[in-house]
């Protein structure tokens, strides 16, 4: 049995419980993610390394990735690699904290100089604690003031990149994954290109005091009030959460929604497609 099928029988498991919808998306998130990046690890380490090794970012780029991550998280060092092999010309912005930002140079070693390390998170909060200083701090113009290019691209912890970045998806003014229960929102998740001078403006006018807590999801936040962003067919050629995409650039998180796989799909096409969708290619 490998580690496919073992995600499987986890989810299977898990379904059977009968909890609520709730609980069994908190379950599969937190429960299944270690078996994804092991998989993806073991699958594809040794590909990112061997670039890993000549990499080196540039400190200046149109278009950057962005990390806001106050976290010692374990997929730290997949997701860097990840980056540096999807966007070699890319700049990297990692946003960490004054508990994690050692942790982060002790990762990228001598190529640490190459990166923009911005401590703006302090402290250990709780779960939720955490959540509401990210929501805020990407509320905050400031934030995105910090950031010199025209767009970036939002990679969270609980991403992988499946193909090299394309340019063309660098447009509109805010867009993420398609939410299966709102899909004509410009959506949001944990990948989301912004335009930086529109993300700039549009903080300044809906967040009047920039000292305020946001207690709304950013994301969300922002997808309410964005005008400007691509259509849901444009959105669907690069990025996944919750509606499923056949050959998508990056994914986030869709073992959350395992479940629903499980019970529309037979074992062996539930784990065929699993290994389509965790393919770097």
């Amino acid at each position: 049995m490998d580690i496919l099928e073992s995600i499987y029988e986890i989810g299977l498991s898990e379904l059977k419980k009968q909890n609520s919808d709730n609980d069994i998306l908190d379950t599969n998130r937190c429960i299944i993610e270690p078996y994804i990046y092991q998989y993806l690890m073991e699958s594809y380490g040794p590909m990112l390394k061997e670039h890993w090794k000549t990499y080196k970012p540039p400190k200046k780029s149109d278009h950057v990735f962005v990390i806001a991550e106050r976290r010692t998280h374990p997929n730290f060092r997949f997701i860097l690699y990840n980056i540096a092999w999807a966007g070699p010309h890319m700049a990297v912005y990692l946003f960490c904290s004054d508990q994690n930002q050692r942790f982060i140079e002790t990762l990228l070693g001598d190529k640490k100089d190459h990166y923009h390390i911005i401590p703006i998170f302090t402290g250990n909060p709780t779960r939720d604690q955490g959540k509401q200083a990210y929501n805020t701090v990407l509320t905050d113009y400031r934030f995105y003031e910090r950031i010199d290019a025209t767009y970036m691209l939002t990679i969270q912890m609980d991403n992988f990149i499946r193909k090299n970045i394309d340019s063309k998806m660098f447009v509109g003014d805010y867009w993420g994954n398609p939410w299966s229960w709102n899909p004509n929102a410009a959506g949001g998740g944990g990948a989301t290109v912004r335009r930086i001078a529109a993300m700039i403006e549009l903080c300044r006018t809906y967040q009047t005091n920039p000292h305020g807590i946001c207690n709304e999801a950013e994301d969300i936040w922002i997808s309410n009030r964005i005008v400007h962003y691509p259509s849901l067919e444009f959105r669907q050629n690069y990025l996944m959460e919750s509606i499923v995409i056949i050959d998508p650039y990056i994914v986030h998180q869709f073992w959350t929604f395992l479940d629903q796989y499980i019970q529309l799909l037979p074992r062996e096409e539930c784990i065929t497609y699993f290994r389509t969708l965790l393919t770097i290619q």
